[in-house]
């Protein structure tokens, strides 16, 4: 992420999220739009979250598992965007897979019976409710200069939460 902020702007545009361009095919787009950040706060910020996401549940991931887990969200994120948020044209920023990560070890410290899962659980669904209630924060808005896509955090938090629970009834089933 950091080598694609010292792309070029033109460059970074042609990777961005940009509705119409993946009406157009460049299909790219709904993976690589979520690489890239709108300045280096936001980029800056992200990090911490990505690192943050890292050590609480770190342990958790391969790294295959992890690529397929940010691939399958990504997309589905992505694809919510497209088809739910008809509103939102250029969208750039890894929050929404971040939030697909913290779902997705929150139902994993569920699983271990760690009650720490419930916990930030909770606190994801409450923030995200927030958000959807009382709209982006104009602060960080302005921090970051972008809109703030609190639907990206929506669709993350529901993209975990599926593939969480696709990936619990799998490894029950080859359990049995």
């Amino acid at each position: 992420m950091v080598l694609l902020a010292m792309l070029p702007d033109s460059w970074q545009q042609a990777l961005q999220y940009n509705r119409a361009d993946i009406g157009n095919g460049q299909y790219w787009r709904l993976f690589s739009g979520h690489l890239l950040h709108s300045n280096h706060w936001h980029l800056l910020m992200n990090l911490a979250g990505l690192l943050l996401a890292m050590l609480l549940h770190g342990s958790y991931y391969k790294s295959r598992m992890l690529a397929l887990q940010w691939l399958l969200c990504g997309l589905a994120i992505s694809l919510a965007l497209y088809y739910y948020s008809p509103e939102i044209h250029i969208y750039v920023g890894l929050s929404g897979l971040l939030h697909a990560m913290l779902t997705l070890g929150a139902l994993q410290d569920i699983q271990l019976k760690l009650s720490t899962g419930w916990l930030l659980l909770a606190g994801l669904i409450g923030k995200v409710g927030w958000e959807q209630w009382h709209g982006p924060d104009a602060e960080l808005a302005e921090l970051i200069k972008a809109s703030v896509a609190t639907d990206a955090h929506l669709y993350g938090v529901c993209s975990g939460f599926t593939l969480g629970l696709l990936l619990y009834v799998w490894q029950r089933s080859g359990k049995k």
